[in-house]
């Protein structure tokens, strides 16, 4: 088995991060959910932006608020246009 799992609710548990998530879009809308029960935080972005050459917006932004929230150096929101 790898190591992320799918869960009832959730598409997807890494458990090197602890974090459950799931992504999702249509039609020029793109959306990110994720919660971290260990660290108690969670996450939700919505976004009316489908995508563009770094990946989804929701992704990114997502990606910079865990970092941020973990302590961690946060990527450029620079990059995310």
């Amino acid at each position: 088995m790898g190591s992320l799992h799918e869960t009832l609710f959730f598409r997807l548990y890494d458990p090197s991060t602890h974090i459950y998530w799931h992504r999702g879009g249509t039609g020029g809308y793109t959306s990110y959910a994720m919660f971290n029960r260990q660290a108690d935080y969670a996450v939700i972005v919505l976004s009316n932006t489908a995508g563009g050459p770094n990946g989804a917006f929701a992704d990114l932004l997502s990606l910079h608020i865990r970092q941020r929230l973990d302590g961690k150096p946060a990527i450029s929101p620079g990059g995310f246009r």
